[in-house]
């Protein structure tokens, strides 16, 4: 019987985002990968092979700081496209890889460690606020991938 001593623990991650603090990444959900299925006829009966290989959604949950506000997904979303401009950048001006790292129970050793590249903010969730409540104001953002790592 195997026995686990000392199992991963889901909060001793970094993200790495360029221009955005990683302190402030509450949650991270990483994407999943599907392959197309593909059939094909031989002799009486159906072959199945792989076909394109889908990346899912990288999302992130973000605190948005209380003594300042953070504009840098504001930035980057203009940058994708400027409505006041009519137009956006080029996709090679906005596209940034994205790496996500999973320490050991020590906090300090990287045990795994996956990059996606591509990656571009394609949803910012708006914020839920209350006056009956004491939640903390988090900030949802759905990154498209390109490729995984």
């Amino acid at each position: 019987m195997a026995k686990v001593d000392n199992p991963r623990k889901q909060f001793q991650f970094n993200i790495v985002i360029p221009g955005c603090n990683p302190f402030l990444v509450q949650e991270v959900k990483t994407p999943d990968a599907e392959f197309d299925e593909v059939e094909h006829g031989d002799a009486g009966y159906l072959v199945k092979t792989a076909g394109m290989k889908k990346i899912g959604k990288l999302s992130i949950s973000k605190l948005c700081p209380a003594d300042r506000p953070d504009k840098f997904f504001k930035i980057l979303q203009d940058r994708i496209l400027n409505t006041d401009r009519g137009g956006g950048a080029l996709p090679s001006q906005y596209k940034f890889p994205v790496m996500v790292e999973e320490y050991s129970s020590d906090g300090i050793t990287v045990v795994n460690r996956e990059l996606y590249r591509g990656c571009w903010p394609q949803k910012i969730n708006g914020k839920d606020f209350s006056r009956k409540g004491s939640d903390n104001t988090i900030e949802s953002i759905d990154f498209s991938v390109d490729q995984d790592d």
